[in-house]
């Protein structure tokens, strides 16, 4: 039986042989990180109590349905803190229309009361409804930052500040907030992890309908998948009564062939997978359009088999699946059955490696976590003096 496949199985196997080849030289030469720490995560914040340089109290249900990129900061540092906010400034003219907001909480909050943050803030010309800078009480800065976003924070002893120690040292990631739940870290020293940053709060704060599309995306490609191989099945245990075959193109008669009731669920199940594949591609482009391009967070193994899968996907879906379904389909409805066949044949195992990757690339992209990602980081970010 896999023999009439062989075709079809052997340009998927070679299709994926050279993707391997192809993304294993590509990484030699420019290599990924082993993982970009920090950046796939889900810490929930839980509840708390501040106060923005306007005097309103925040708490957690402001935040509730927001998306949020966190710094920390305060205003008598000298180096680190004026870098940081600039990062911020930078972020909120590039934010644009997004409705991402940018959060500065003050890791001294003894000084840093809501007048002194409010000029803070206008010096940096932080804008009130898209930037909020905010402060609490000592105890409550150092359980949110310490025990909610599990970043070192540290109070110098007056011996360290005579040797010019600073009076807080802390770190200089900008933390990603999504709706109440901490979902990555990113260096604000490393401009590019800044533009991931940003790129990736924009993508989530979306309308739902958008952020669905990718799971829906998903399911039409398993629901495809399904179509495909039950259309298979039953052609491949049709009734033997009637003609198999019609090697003619020019009867003016529908073949005797379609009144079998296997082949009639044949061609129902795969026109049902020709329009899930139709509508797969218009979502698949609606989202791509609207969020723009996803990066794949990992390294290491676990890149190099997501970009084999994505580059030999891609490849089988444009120039394997599209031509060759063209053709099964235009050879079906002229009833040239014979030679419908013999194209089928091919396109089956490439149609069905392309459906069930589809899957695979969602799960790897958007649900893979890293070992140990709920627990703590793979690689804690490091105390920056400041």
């Amino acid at each position: 039986m896999l023999k009439s496949y062989s075709l079809g199985l052997a340009i998927v196997v070679g299709t994926v042989a050279a993707s391997a080849v192809i993304c294993t030289a590509r990484m030699g030469t420019s290599p990924v990180a082993a993982a970009r720490a920090g950046e796939s995560i889900a810490y929930p914040l839980g509840s708390f109590e501040f106060v923005e340089r306007s005097g309103r109290a925040v708490s957690e249900a402001d935040l509730g349905d927001k998306v949020c990129l966190v710094s920390f900061i305060f205003t008598r540092c000298p180096l680190s803190c004026p870098r940081i906010t600039g990062v911020m400034k930078g972020l909120q003219g590039r934010l644009g229309s997004s409705d991402v907001l940018l959060v500065s909480i003050s890791v001294d909050p003894d000084f840093d009361t809501p007048r002194i943050l409010k000029t803070y803030a206008d010096g940096f010309g932080a804008r009130a409804d898209r930037w909020w800078f905010l402060t609490s009480s000592k105890a409550r800065v150092m359980d949110l930052v310490q025990h909610r976003f599990k970043l070192p924070l540290v109070e110098t002893s007056p011996a360290e500040r005579a040797n010019c120690a600073e009076i807080v040292t802390h770190s200089d990631r900008i933390g990603l907030v999504d709706r109440g739940v901490l979902v990555g870290y990113y260096d604000s020293t490393d401009p590019v992890a800044v533009d991931r940053a940003a790129a990736r709060a924009i993508r989530l704060s979306k309308p739902a309908w958008v952020r669905a599309l990718p799971r829906l995306n998903a399911s039409l490609n398993a629901l495809c998948a399904v179509f495909l191989v039950a259309g298979w099945f039953l052609i491949r245990n049709r009734d033997s009564q009637g003609p198999r075959t019609n090697t003619t193109n020019d009867s003016p008669q529908p073949s005797p062939l379609l009144e079998q009731p296997p082949v009639r669920g044949h061609v129902v199940l795969m026109i049902l997978a020709l329009l899930t594949s139709s509508i797969f591609l218009t979502c698949y482009l609606v989202y791509h359009y609207q969020a723009g391009s996803v990066p794949y967070p990992f390294g290491g193994l676990p890149a190099l088999v997501y970009f084999t899968i994505l580059l030999s996907h891609t490849l089988l879906a444009t120039l394997g699946v599209v031509p060759l379904v063209l053709v099964t389909l235009i050879r079906a409805m002229k009833h040239d059955f014979l030679r419908h066949v013999r194209v089928a044949r091919v396109a089956f195992p490439i149609w069905v490696y392309v459906s069930i990757t589809g899957v695979v690339i969602y799960l790897m992209l958007y649900q893979m976590q890293p070992p140990g990602s709920q627990s703590t980081p793979a690689n804690p970010p490091a105390i920056q003096g400041v």
